[in-house]
């Protein structure tokens, strides 16, 4: 409800300080707006003139104890008020009634002693930031400017530059009104904008005293500033006082703590400034620079310092700041902007700085160029030797010497060199102190990552509590996020799942509050996450995670987390019937393994994609395969051994899995046992279920059932902890159809394995259910069945079934073993959506597969 709905009454003044004296100004208008008002002053007979102001002001005071209604005086531009006049409006506030209200609007603080007036709750104070307008706000402006082409969603940005300064946004309006082009409007606003820079120079800059201007001038290239920082600028000793002038001038400058010592200048204000100091002196602006670095550094604020050193152009000067702060920069998380600074400098002045060289080999090892990074680290070595050679204190010998071997590991890691990883991680232990608590995080994470993928798993929990304890005492959560990342794919190979999550998740939050969404830190923690909540069956949040971050994860990585990303793709791809599409991810990572000379990444893709070809029927392709990538035919060359890693392992799938299609059934079951028996001592409890799983189905096809069901609760007690289930639907109906005559019938059971083993049958159940409702329809248009294309083979193995021959006739008559034709079967019985032979015709009739 307004004043005068409620019955107030109000008056307006613009003073002006080219008219009469504050008083008089103030007598008129409360009798021009308010009639009560001048009907007590004629009663006095006072409505024309006074003898002195102080009897106006006690006159004006009693007339206004008599009205009986609330009286409300708004007074605009008092900053234009001199001192009597301050002096006398200040005696009128000590007179007024309670009846009175006076609003006063200011573009400065007025120089009035309010603290009574504060202290009694007498006075409201409505200052800069609650005038600026919102986005809201902002919004019904818009509307009222009647400009077309604006519209609700111009005005975030509209704000932003503006910083909801209500004289700005209105030039705002008038610029975009001045160059639309068309329908088109331009929203962008600048200092320099001719329309702005009218204005702050007509306005305000213009009005000021030149001391002022000067002061101005000389600090405008300071983000934010002190009174010390301003001296050191402008060479006096006297900034404290010219920024108070300034602020009580409303000189658009705005305090940023309570003990008002630290300020900045309004964007817009901060742009005109630069803008006119370069027109005036534009040789100025490289020295100012300078100054304003050295005049951060020495306050230890290194970022501004070299914000202000690359502006400069000074070579020498950036290199030795970008020297002394590069490794601590990299600590809080700022290794990308390190990397871009580092762009400012030339190759010759770098290469008489071996920590910037070695600052630039990290991040060339988050960007995966090896090459790059492992000449770096072979040019910082030797400059160190040179400097060593010149007289360098072997204090800081040594530092280089030690943050070069840990570039060293970090590469060796970057290349799957485990053994070299574990070497120098042992000799760096033994050389840490608190200063390094950063580097001991990626020491040891990096011995624990090695460890990981050589099957040396015996000591990582201690190793994982004394990471933890190290990055408590760091408190980089930077390093927190690469640790927790590999922590957590570790917990993942232990197959503890929920262990792998909680890490997981940590190291994604810390990302999301270190770097924001849909970045490629964040990426670094979001896709190993990815592997691990696929594995829960968590389908739709996987494909989320991989959607989002797998295109960003190259910027900055490792060959883990690229690959974790690419196989949960494909996996997902293929079990949404797109075989092509997971073949050509896989083919992508392979790729990219091949281009980095990643042997690992090379070989677990090459696994998945041969799994898949297999699973689709394509089993001369995935043979061809594997015999171009130089996988060993002799299963004794394949066999784990003491120094036998994940690539081994992958390379030994690749081979166990062609053997089983080709009906090798013996060596397929010698591979696989010896393999699971490593696994099991190595307590490698995902690879060891993974190695059971296959064991069962090379048994089913030896008509072993017995031993296949055994085989299987092997696997389902090493997951049981884990309660992992795609590693169980990715092998296919083998595994399915095992569950369904364990479990499938009969009465159930209340033990935890027999528990989690009816889950698993339950999501296989649902998963092929949801296949075959996908694909069946498919079926009269295509020779396509729940799994893929009828293969030649398949096709005409069922056509010798269709004849009544058996399993060994159809061997005989196409000279396959036995074993062979019995893997074709369940491919077909997979593919038509049953397990009996005669239905299996039948469907094939019906689809018209067969005549």
């Amino acid at each position: 409800m307004s004043l005068s709905e409620r019955g107030e009454r109000t008056a307006w003044l613009s003073l002006d300080r080219y008219l009469s004296d504050i008083m008089t100004q103030i007598t008129a208008s409360l009798a021009h707006n308010v009639p009560e008002f001048q009907h007590a002053l004629n009663e006095r007979g006072q409505g024309k003139s006074f003898v002195t102001t102080e009897e106006q002001l006690v006159t004006c005071a009693d007339c206004l104890t008599e009205l009986e209604r609330d009286v409300t005086l708004f007074m605009d531009d008092a900053h234009l008020l001199q001192p009597e006049d301050l002096r006398v409006f200040q005696r009128f506030l000590t007179r007024i009634p309670a009846n009175t209200h006076i609003v006063v609007a200011s573009r400065e603080a007025p120089n009035l002693a309010l603290a009574r007036l504060r202290a009694q709750g007498e006075l409201s104070e409505i200052g800069m930031d609650a005038l600026k307008f919102t986005a809201e706000e902002t919004c019904e402006l818009l509307k009222a400017s009647s400009v077309d082409g604006l519209c609700a969603e111009d005005a975030p940005a509209l704000v932003d530059q503006t910083e909801g300064w209500a004289a700005g946004l209105r030039l705002a309006t008038m610029n975009m009104v001045r160059n639309q082009k068309g329908a088109i409007l331009d929203v962008s606003l600048s200092g320099s904008n001719s329309i702005v820079a009218d204005f702050f120079a007509e306005d305000i800059f213009g009005a000021q005293p030149a001391d002022v201007r000067d002061f101005l001038l000389a600090t405008c290239l300071l983000e934010r500033f002190t009174p010390d920082l301003c001296n050191a600028m402008t060479g006096g000793t006297d900034a404290r006082e010219m920024l108070d002038r300034i602020e009580a001038a409303g000189l658009f400058l705005i305090s940023l703590d309570e003990e008002r010592m630290w300020y900045r200048y309004h964007g817009l204000f901060a742009e005109f400034l630069l803008r006119r100091l370069t027109d005036i002196d534009p040789d100025r602006i490289a020295q100012s620079h300078i100054m304003a670095s050295r005049s951060y550094h020495r306050i230890g604020l290194m970022v501004e310092a070299l914000d202000h050193a690359v502006r400069s152009g000074e070579q020498a000067w950036l290199a030795q700041l970008l020297d002394d702060s590069c490794e601590k920069l990299i600590y809080e998380g700022k290794i990308l902007y390190v990397f871009e600074l580092a762009k400012a400098l030339d190759k010759a002045t770098i290469a008489g700085h071996p920590r910037i060289q070695l600052a630039i080999a990290w991040m060339e090892l988050r960007n995966l160029n090896f090459d790059k990074a492992r000449r770096l680290i072979v040019q910082a070595e030797e400059c160190i030797a040179n400097q060593a050679a010149e007289g360098l204190c072997p204090e800081a010998e040594a530092e280089l010497r030690f943050l070069a071997q840990h570039r060293r590991m970090m590469l060796a890691g970057a290349t799957d060199d485990f053994l070299t990883v574990d070497e120098i991680a042992e000799t760096l232990m033994k050389q840490f102190d608190e200063e390094h608590t950063f580097l001991a995080c990626s020491v040891y994470g990096q011995q624990i990552r090695a460890q990981r993928e050589r099957f040396r798993l015996q000591d990582f929990e201690r190793n994982e509590a004394r990471a933890r304890t190290i990055g408590r005492q760091s408190q980089h959560k930077f390093a927190f996020i690469s640790q927790k990342t590999i922590v957590g794919k570790t917990w993942f190979a232990k197959g503890d799942n929920d262990a792998a999550i909680e890490a997981l998740e940590f190291g994604y939050g810390q990302a999301l509050d270190f770097a924001g969404e849909d970045t490629a830190i964040a990426a670094f923690a979001a896709l190993p996450l990815a592997e691990v909540i696929y594995e829960r069956n968590e389908l739709s949040r996987a494909k989320s995670l991989v959607d989002r971050y797998l295109p960003r994860a190259r910027a900055f990585a490792f060959a883990d987390e690229l690959l974790a990303g690419y196989l949960v793709s494909a996996r997902i791809s293929f079990n949404d019937g797109d075989s092509a599409g997971a073949i050509k991810t896989l083919d992508l990572a392979r790729s990219v393994g091949l281009e980095l000379g990643l042997k690992r990444m090379q070989m677990k893709a090459l696994a998945e994609k041969v799994r898949i070809l297999l699973r689709s029927g394509n089993i001369e392709r995935a043979a061809r395969l594997a015999l171009l990538e130089g996988i060993p035919t002799d299963v004794n060359a394949l066999k784990p051994d003491i120094n036998s890693s994940t690539t081994d392992e992958a390379r030994a799938l690749v081979r166990a899995r062609i053997l089983i299609s080709e009906g090798n059934l013996n060596d397929a079951l010698a591979l696989s046992q010896r393999w699971k028996q490593f696994c099991q001592h190595r307590g490698a409890m995902r690879s060891l279920v993974r190695w059971s799983l296959i064991r069962a189905q090379i048994l089913v096809l030896a008509c072993d059932t017995r031993a296949a069901q055994r085989s299987l609760r092997d696997a389902l007690l090493a997951a049981l902890d884990g309660r992992s289930v795609r590693i169980f639907l990715d092998e296919g109906p083998h595994i399915q159809q095992l569950l369904e005559d364990a479990y499938g019938s009969g009465p159930m059971t209340n033990l935890p394995v027999d528990l989690y083993a009816y889950d698993v049958l339950n999501a296989f159940t649902i998963a092929m259910g949801t296949r075959a409702s996908v694909e069946v329809d498919d079926l009269a248009d295509q020779e396509t069945g729940i799994d893929g294309k009828m293969t030649g083979r398949e096709l005409e193995i069922l056509s010798f079934v269709a004849s009544g021959l058996r399993n060994r006739e159809i061997g005989d008559r196409l000279g396959l073993t036995e074993g062979s034709v019995k893997w074709y079967m369940q491919r077909i019985y997979d593919k038509v959506g049953t397990r009996r032979r005669s239905v299996a015709v039948d469907r094939a009739r019906q689809f018209g597969l067969l005549q």
